[in-house]
């Protein structure tokens, strides 16, 4: 008993820990973004990078090759909506912020993102949540609607926000199915399989889009950043959570994301949120 509270102790640390560290994401891709590079190859070295690390460490034990090998085919569909989400959400997340969306915005408008979980939960498993937590949202919908409403003009295309919204979708399901296929599967085999299939859609995606796979030199610090910081280290902190707390709970979380976001955006980009943006923020 002792054990499991720690862990779960644990789990709440590592979920603030991501929020921190995922609250870069918007910054650096913004950084890889004015180099020309497309959205779509941006996510599919992103995911490549991880999975070169990941992969070889996820067969790298006994207990991982047999693990993965007792995973029953009912895990293993969940598994291939799990990637064909989490390559939806980081395509969208960077073509959002390509079609001219701040990254504070983007950070922020993304708090969506539990509005989601709680109806994907309930339409999928009949889960439900608590009232307390359904206010929470509540408020974080009227910030939402805040900075919604003021921001509209800023997102350099109608179509950011619709980007945004189905982003957010993404993210949602990812999070759910994240957690359902975590129950079965060990975090490294897990964090591996998915990443390097993940990458593998998204590097077929670009293609057939005809894109470049050049690098600039201006992008590589930063696509390292939002490679082995972002996405190997805050998005492992979050798969690795989703075994011991909810899928809503995750995502509450997340909403303290946009205040790490101003800082960095504010830094590195020299982007300064408009005051009643903040307003929406507090509300969240």
């Amino acid at each position: 008993m002792e054990e499991n509270k720690m862990a779960v102790k644990k789990a709440y640390a590592g979920a603030i820990l991501a929020v921190v560290i995922n609250s870069f994401i918007s910054t650096f891709l913004s950084m890889i973004l004015k180099t020309g590079m497309d959205s779509s190859v941006v996510t599919f070295y992103r995911l490549i990078i991880v999975s070169a690390i990941m992969l070889p460490l996820g067969f790298s034990k006994k207990s991982y090759r047999e693990n993965v090998k007792s995973i029953p085919p009912r895990i293993w569909k969940l598994f291939a909506v799990y990637c064909v989400t989490k390559v939806g959400g980081f395509v969208l997340w960077a073509e959002g912020l390509r079609l001219g969306a701040p990254a504070f915005t983007m950070t922020t408008l993304s708090n969506m993102q539990p509005i989601f979980v709680v109806i994907f939960l309930y339409l999928l498993f009949k889960e439900k949540t608590s009232l307390r937590s359904l206010g929470g949202i509540g408020v974080c919908l009227i910030g939402v609607s805040i900075i919604g409403i003021d921001n509209i003009s800023s997102l350099g295309s109608p179509i950011a926000l619709v980007v945004i919204m189905i982003c957010c979708c993404c993210n949602s399901l990812n999070n759910i199915f994240g957690r359902v296929v975590r129950q079965s599967l060990e975090l490294i085999p897990m964090m591996g399989m998915s990443y390097f299939a993940a990458g593998i859609m998204s590097g077929i995606y670009a293609f057939s889009r005809g894109a470049s796979f050049a690098i600039p030199k201006e992008a590589i610090v930063p696509l390292l950043g939002v490679s082995l910081i972002c996405t190997l280290m805050g998005h492992s902190l979050n798969i690795w959570s989703l075994k011991y707390i909810k899928s809503v709970t995750v995502s509450v979380m997340s909403l303290a994301g946009p205040f790490c976001t101003a800082v960095s955006a504010y830094f590195l980009l020299d982007q300064v949120p408009r005051p009643i943006v903040f307003v929406g923020a507090v509300f969240m």
